[in-house]
């Protein structure tokens, strides 16, 4: 420890009122530098000690500083030892809360800054600031403005005396739940609630929305009523272009799964009269946006779509508009709520301010699979108090598989041609979810059949469009199963990770209609009969995913015999198999500009046959390793490569702990796969010719190999924050090729 260490003791308590002053606040960052970094500022500890002493002259500032013996929520940084190791010793005198890059924690101090001091490897300490606490949007915002607010508190053990601390602030609580409250409150007391101690963030509330496109009178069709579905070839749902065919023949159909989904409503709203698609496996409904009414019809149409999609059997179609997993029950949660906006009445909905209470309720009732096709616009990609709550629950659940729509928010502003990056929606910038973006579908006939150039024009009276940029702009929706929807959001994440995950099909979907009276059906992609209605958006995209996840579940069940099934281990099966899309659908020009993994399909569009029986010689070896690694660990596979012919896949995939939203990083824990081959050279994961530090998830496709043994290494780089009993990372690595293992 420095000799300079006591001087830390008195930043702590000026830490909150000066740091903006003296950091630089710029989120690159690199793994061997000393710095922290938050996303308001990089600290630089080397330098802080010796700037704390200065300040500590001003005769201002004594007048305003904290005592620091109030403070009991600290950032440590360690030196010379594993995060691992420091957390053992942390955890004798504290609660260890978040992880801080690099080399630091978040902790709640049970004594004194004395215990802190006689820690060994200890670099540098200080109290955890306001101004670290509070999303950059509102550091500038005008003492009388109002403004509604998540705040999020550590955990629920501080909660009471948090919210009673808070509540004595003239503030409007709005929804409370475990560790996050909702509420509005006037700038001027924006500081003074960072300033309570069990606060870790502040963000400003976002509305959802749905994650579908809208458009109106563009090429729709009428109202055919008839029964015509020979024209789309089967793909009318899209459901036949995930490949599901050989699983279907496998008695592989979702029977033995449940699919909870979150959305608008169902149908009518009644269990006596659904859809046939659909009778008869809705084990429970919930009206979770009319509660007083316990309604949960649909009256937009666009959860009675979804569910289509997800597990719809087609009845009403001879099978022809059929959902993925056809066979799985269906647990729905209606957010739909009629709201008064400007003396009307709209549609809406609304969710609860912590996403994880949707999750605990369908987990409860059986579900293991979520889908949502819906999403918080919250900018370029950012990992907020969403998207952290969606990692800790699947963090406590590890079988829990949360699917998210990527977002519908791509868009070409230079006019380059290329949708631009960075416009991942939350919570799919989450790591534990699978992020799902969208494809086109093959449907030339039927629902919408117009270039997005007039898809995207930016008003009536404009001839510009959000997708005026050749050869986007002559591009139709759903006429090439290579191609990417020009509307659907892009990586990467704000702190450089890939999403999406994966691709599936989201232009002219057909599938259920809802019957409630309200549905407008100039909202959708056009009607095609009474029972059916074509959407578009990563909405569609979604459920097919989900009913993808419903299949792999119940394959790794039924036919392997497999008593746990994480998420981990479902996300690398469709990854793994998923098929590359590059260079995309047009000649002569790159729409997806590298080969996979990309910011514009993630890893691939979802292939179920490739995923979980890929045809001979190819085989799948898949491992869910739920023991895991530690710090310095390693696991390895050594496999035969007998049919050279065939690429060789690696993915790893794992579960991290929850990131912090203050700070810029989200991996917590860092586990690393490399492949070497038989001459000793290495090969790197997602494209890299080094370590990747920033993915959970990261894939080596080696398309050229030679017969001859290689060597699958899984190391535990750096674990910090393990499994609360052995102190390791679990993980899932599933391994294709011509091999055996």
């Amino acid at each position: 420890m420095k000799s300079a260490m006591k001087l830390n003791v008195l930043f702590g308590a000026i830490f909150s009122v000066l740091l903006i002053n003296v950091v630089i606040v710029n989120h690159g960052f690199s793994a061997s530098s000393g710095n922290l970094y938050f996303k308001n500022s990089i600290i630089e500890t080397e330098k802080i000690s010796a700037l704390a002493q200065d300040w500590a002259s001003h005769e201002t500032l004594e007048a305003t500083i904290r005592p620091a013996k109030s403070s009991s929520y600290y950032i440590v940084q360690f030196e010379g030892i594993s995060g691992s190791a420091f957390r053992k010793q942390l955890q004798k005198i504290s609660d260890v809360k978040r992880y801080v890059p690099d080399n630091g924690f978040i902790i709640k101090l049970k004594g004194t800054a004395l215990d802190l001091e006689r820690l060994n490897h200890l670099q540098w300490y200080s109290h955890y600031g306001s101004y670290l606490k509070v999303e950059k949007t509102l550091l500038n915002l005008s003492k009388d403005s109002q403004v509604t607010l998540n705040i999020h508190l550590f955990s629920d053990e501080d909660s009471e005396r948090v919210q009673k601390e808070v509540l004595a602030l003239p503030i409007q609580v709005l929804e409370t739940s475990r560790t996050l409250m909702k509420a509005q409150a006037p700038g001027s007391v924006l500081s003074k609630i960072a300033a309570v101690e069990g606060v870790e963030w502040i963000q400003k509330a976002k509305e959802p929305k749905l994650g579908i496109i809208k458009v109106e009178n563009v090429g729709q069709v009428e109202v055919q009523r008839r029964n015509d579905f020979d024209q789309f070839d089967g793909y009318a749902t899209g459901s036949k272009v995930l490949n599901a065919d050989a699983l279907y023949s496998a008695g592989i159909r979702g029977q033995s799964e449940k699919i909870a989904i979150t959305d608008t409503g169902l149908d009518r709203g009644r269990l006596d009269s659904l859809p046939r698609d659909l009778a008869g496996r809705v084990d429970k409904t919930y009206s979770l946006g009319r509660p007083s009414v316990g309604q949960w019809d649909d009256p937009v149409g666009h959860g009675t779509h979804v569910a289509g999609l997800a597990l719809g059997n087609g009845a009403l179609s001879q099978g022809a508009v059929r959902g993925v997993a056809y066979e799985a029950r269906l647990i729905f949660q209606s957010v739909f709520r009629w709201i008064s906006q400007r003396g009307k009445v709209e549609k809406g909905m609304v969710l609860p301010t912590a996403v994880d209470k949707l999750f605990e309720i369908s987990y409860n009732d059986g579900a293991r699979v979520h889908s949502n096709s819906w999403q918080y616009d919250t900018g370029a990609g950012q990992y907020d108090v969403q998207s952290s709550l969606v990692d800790e629950f699947v963090w406590n659940h590890p079988d829990f598989v949360p699917v998210f729509a990527a977002g519908n928010s791509g868009m070409d502003l230079d006019g380059d041609g290329l949708i631009d990056p960075a416009s991942i929606a939350v919570p799919s910038t989450a790591k534990n979810c699978i992020s799902v973006g969208a494809s086109e579908n093959f449907m030339l006939r039927g629902g919408i059949q117009a270039p997005w150039s007039i898809l995207g024009t930016t008003g009536s009276d404009s001839p510009a469009s959000i997708w005026g940029g050749e050869p986007i702009a002559s591009d139709l929706p759903s006429d090439s199963l290579n191609g990417i929807a020009a509307f659907s959001s892009r990586g990467p994440t704000e702190d450089g990770r890939i999403k999406p995950d994966i691709v599936a099909p989201g232009t002219n979907n057909l599938s259920l209609k809802s019957k409630a009276d309200e549905v407008d059906e100039n909202e959708s992609w056009g009607t095609f009969n009474d029972n059916y209605i074509f959407m578009g958006g990563t909405s569609m995209s979604t459920p097919l995913v989900a009913g993808a996840v419903a299949l792999v579940r119940q394959y790794y069940e039924q036919v392997e015999k497999r008593n746990f099934i994480s998420s981990a281990l479902v996300k690398a099966t469709l990854i793994n198999g998923a098929q590359d899309l590059f260079p995309g659908q047009f000649q002569n020009f790159k729409e997806i500009e590298t080969t996979r993994p990309n910011m514009q399909e993630g890893f691939g569009r979802v292939d179920l046959g490739a995923s979980l029986l890929p045809s001979l010689p190819r085989v799948r070896r898949s491992i869910d390793d739920t023991q895991g690694v530690g710090e310095g660990e390693e696991r390895t596979y050594s496999l035969k490569v007998t049919h050279p012919q065939e690429a060789l896949r690696v993915t790893l995939v794992y579960s991290d702990y929850p990131s912090s939203p203050s700070v810029v990083r989200a991996l917590v824990n860092d586990l690393d796969v490399t492949i070497q081959d038989a001459s000793g050279k290495v090969f790197f994961p997602n494209g890299l010719s080094e370590a990747d530090r920033l993915n959970n998830v990261e894939n080596i496709d080696l398309d050229t190999v030679r017969a001859g043994t290689y060597t699958v290494r899984v190391r535990g780089v750096s674990v910090p924050v393990g499994q609360e009993n052995s102190g390791k990372q679990p993980f899932a690595l599933v391994i294709s090729g011509g091999i055996e293992l």
